[in-house]
């Protein structure tokens, strides 16, 4: 397995905590609650209420504990805390091809790894071995507003790709299904797999489903063949809705921030169409007056178009859990697994997530009814499974956007691409430049960077502050996306921490601005999909204090104080370093900008802000702060904990 090398003290130190913590995220053992339960931990990008349930009714003694993470970044945090020797004991990863391998457990000899259809458990092969299990997935394709299109007098679904533009062009001459951006199409997920799985279906019906596709992707597999050779025709079509307005690069990923908030604007009618799955297209019907309906990848010709099939995730076994010491989680996390290989543990999981297929060979009813428009190609076999990767799909996505923003052309971004893949790119490697130490862990875990005060949140915060000399720093907590664990701190770790590019502005403002920001950062902790927003702020050089928020009342900002407990005062006037996204700088539009309004200087789609001015625009990004502050501390462990800087009073009370 890869390991990173540390010192031998270090490597003590992470095998007596592993040890204790029988590899639960929690370093604490004492906080397990029932010491007769045995804990298995796992991460998923959604809730999993009905399936923790059916493993803990029939298993008693298993407890398993299901971290929330975000879908984009659940397969880098995997191998991350895997590489680092912080793994769960269940290992999850939406491609199981990639490095992620190197940790999992072979399960071949165990029985419920044969209960899968031979189609996909063929697929999933490494090396002779079966390394992962498929979980219920979803059919792909696109979905649109069906009541707008026939009110512009488009009466049936598109038929091939000149359909589908000629859609777009009458609701466009129509004056419906776009925004003030002028967007009319963008991903409902914009990480970069599935900015793959969109521009590679797009070449499925005219030559991926075709023989010459097939022997390409032989020829690729053996390395013979290039990406130049097969794809490039992959932005044809998304091209020309860039060169007409319709879909903006940032409608596919913005490595800035947000990006478009699809739900949201199909369901007010400032969207006509979106690539997405069976279930969301269920999700937009029930909570909308519109008809939504869906239809798959067309053809430029005359050829059948395909939909493209996918598992929602793949579950393996921790291969750690094989060591001395852990045979009790092992043989647990191995019941978990054989319980999700039924279809009572099947359709457990297919009411959490919304599937729309089972992989299981049994039979395993799904309660969802899939669209016209896709059932044809189900029915008749037209079905496409994208195998590559996980880690050249993210980079052929990020090379297509490039282009597709022309910061690049289409040649040199799949010559890019070609050099990746047969060769190897160290400038999109793991940086194994030591930065520093940490003392302990500092974690983040369940969103908690936007809800309440964190290690991790105060750390970015005083790495702010201490970099620019403000005399108080923010950090909106969706900027925060990962972990530092207990012992050395690489380049990679700061990227996986705060992987985004918004770089850090000092300002002057009056003391009653930062009580609107403070207020602001309040107004998302609860929403519809349980995940609480962005916009909450991690701080340092102040303190503050607000009430949570019920089902009934909003959250409301109760107390501003300074450090050392001296009145905060709303007339005077502050040095504060924050984000350019959160002064404007990608403007407010579709929830760019977490709502700082109050803070802009830059955009000129809204306001300019009143008593506040612009002292300072650095080149830094929040990884660089980090890094600043380590090398700043040099020869020093760092461990940063919450300190009572913000407090959280009960809604009730």
């Amino acid at each position: 397995m890869k390991r990173r090398f540390l010192s031998l003290v270090l490597a003590c130190l992470l095998v007596f905590s592993l040890a204790a913590c029988g590899f639960n995220a929690n370093p604490d053992p004492t906080e397990t609650e029932d010491p007769s339960q045995i804990p298995v931990t796992m991460l998923f990008a959604m809730e999993l209420s009905h399936f923790e349930k059916l493993v803990e009714d029939t298993y008693p003694n298993i407890d398993l504990q299901v971290e929330r993470n975000t879908r984009a970044t659940i397969d880098g945090e995997s191998e991350r805390r895997l590489r680092t020797g912080h793994g769960t004991d269940i290992i999850t990863t939406t491609m199981p091809t990639g490095d992620v391998v190197n940790y999992a457990m072979d399960l071949s000899a165990l029985e419920f790894a044969s209960l899968y259809q031979a189609g996909i458990s063929q697929t999933l092969l490494i090396g002779g071995r079966t390394m992962f299990l498929p979980l219920p997935g979803q059919y792909y394709g696109y979905i649109y507003n069906k009541t707008m299109a026939q009110a512009a007098g488009i009466t049936e679904a598109p038929a091939n790709t000149a359909d589908l533009m000629a859609m777009l062009d009458a609701a466009a001459a129509s004056g419906m299904g776009f925004g003030p951006d002028g967007t009319m199409f963008a991903l409902e997920s914009s990480d970069l797999t599935t900015v793959s799985s969109y521009l590679i279906g797009t070449q499925v019906p005219d030559f991926l489903g075709k023989a010459a596709g097939v022997l390409w992707r032989d020829d690729l597999k053996r390395r013979q063949g290039t990406f130049a050779e097969g794809l490039a025709g992959c932005l044809d079509l998304a091209g020309a809705m860039v060169e007409k307005g319709y879909l903006k690069p940032i409608g596919l990923f913005n490595k800035q921030g947000n990006a478009v908030p699809v739900q949201e604007r199909m369901l007010d009618g400032t969207m006509l169409l979106t690539y997405s799955s069976v279930q969301f297209l269920d999700i937009l019907n029930e909570a909308s007056d519109y008809e939504f309906a869906m239809f798959p990848f067309l053809s430029e010709t005359d050829n059948h178009p395909w939909t493209i099939a996918a598992p929602t995730a793949y579950l393996g076994l921790n291969a750690d859990l094989q060591e001395p010491g852990h045979e009790a989680v092992l043989e647990a996390a191995k019941k978990v697994l054989s319980l999700l290989s039924t279809p009572e543990g099947q359709a457990a999981f297919i009411s959490d997530i919304g599937a729309s297929q089972s992989y299981l060979a049994a039979d395993v009813p799904v309660p969802v009814e899939i669209p016209e428009g896709l059932a044809d190609c189900i029915n008749t076999g037209y079905i496409y499974n994208i195998q590559f990767p996980a880690k050249l799909l993210n980079y052929f996505g990020r090379s297509m956007v490039s282009a597709l923003s022309g910061e690049t052309t289409i040649e040199e971004a799949l010559s890019n691409v070609d050099h990746y893949f047969l060769e190897g790119d160290e400038s999109v490697e793991y940086d194994e430049t030591l930065i520093g130490v940490a003392a302990g862990d500092m974690i983040y875990e369940n969103y908690n960077t936007r809800r309440e005060e964190t290690g991790i949140g105060n750390l970015v915060a005083d790495a702010i502050r201490e970099m620019t000399g403000a005399d108080m720093a923010f950090a909106n907590g969706g900027s925060i996306r990962g972990s530092f664990y207990e012992g050395s701190i690489f380049g990679s770790d700061l990227d996986v921490v705060c992987p985004y590019g918004n770089t850090l502005v000092v300002l002057e403002v009056k003391g009653h601005v930062i009580q609107e920001m403070l207020a602001n950062g309040i107004t998302t902790l609860i929403q519809d999909n349980g995940i609480p927003g962005g916009r909450f702020l991690n701080v340092s050089g102040l303190c503050y204090s607000f009430r949570a928020p019920t089902d009934t009342a909003p959250a409301e900002l109760l107390e501003i104080t300074m450090p050392d407990g001296s009145p905060f005062d709303e007339s005077q006037s502050y040095k504060i370093a924050v984000t350019s996204y959160m002064a404007g700088a990608n403007g407010y539009l579709d929830n760019n900008g977490d709502g700082y309004t109050m803070l802009n200087v830059f955009s000129d789609t809204a306001p300019l802000a009143e008593d506040v001015s612009l002292v300072e625009e650095t080149d830094k990004t929040l990884g660089d702060a980090l890094q600043y502050y380590f090398q700043a501390h040099n020869g020093e462990a760092i461990l940063a904990k919450p300190e009572g800087r913000i407090k959280v009073v009960s809604g009730n009370g």
